[in-house]
C-alpha cells in the first residue's frame, strides 16, 4: 500500500484571505492629523471631527456687504439648480433659479444664503465634518461640504460659490 500526500492549500488561502480583510479595513489617512484652519496652501482644508461635532473651526467672514453671486446647493432636498443671489447690506434681497425646471422661480428659504451664511455653516461646531475649498488669496470659499451627522445617510450638503461680483 502506498500513501500519497497531496499538499493542502487551505492554510495558505486562509492567511491570504485574512490579510486582505485586515488591509481592507484600514484607511489611507489613519493616524494623520488634519488642518483645522484655512491656509494658502493647500487650497483645501478639512476640519476633523472628534465624534461629538465640537471641532473648532474659524474660517474668516466675507467682508463685502453688497454683491451678487451664483450658488448651487446639493443635498437630499428639492433641487433648485443654480441660483443668482443678490446681497445688499449683508441681506439676501433676491435669490432666483437660473437653470433647470425651476428657472425664473424664487429660491426656497433654505437656499437664500449670503456667503457669510455658508461660512457660518462651515464654522458650526455642531456639524460632524466640514471640507472647505478656499483658493489662496481669495476672500471667499469656492465650495463648502458639510456632513451634519457622523455616520448618517442623506444629511450631507454641498455649497458651491461662483461668479462673485462685489458692487
Amino acid at each position: 500500500m502506498r500513501l500519497v500526500h497531496t499538499p493542502s492549500f487551505l492554510p495558505v488561502a486562509a492567511v491570504l484571505t485574512t490579510a486582505l480583510l485586515v488591509s481592507g479595513c484600514s484607511r489611507e489617512d489613519d493616524g494623520e492629523a488634519r488642518d483645522t484652519t484655512p491656509s494658502a496652501s493647500p487650497p483645501t482644508s478639512q476640519a476633523p471631527s472628534d465624534g461629538a461635532g465640537t471641532a473648532a473651526r474659524s474660517y474668516p467672514v466675507f467682508a463685502p456687504q453688497n454683491y451678487t453671486y451664483r450658488l448651487e446647493v446639493l443635498c437630499f432636498c428639492p433641487l433648485v439648480g443654480p441660483l443668482a443671489i443678490t446681497v445688499a447690506d449683508g441681506v439676501v434681497t433676491t435669490a432666483t433659479s437660473i437653470g433647470g425646471e425651476t428657472r425664473g422661480e424664487e429660491a426656497p428659504e433654505y437656499a437664500r444664503l449670503t456667503i457669510n451664511d455658508v461660512i457660518a455653516r462651515a464654522n458650526d461646531a455642531r456639524v460632524a465634518a466640514v471640507e472647505v475649498v478656499w483658493p489662496a488669496g481669495q476672500d471667499h470659499p469656492d465650495r463648502v461640504v458639510i456632513d451634519q451627522i457622523e455616520m448618517a445617510t442623506d444629511d450631507e450638503v454641498t455649497y458651491t460659490i461662483r461668479d462673485v461680483q462685489v458692487r
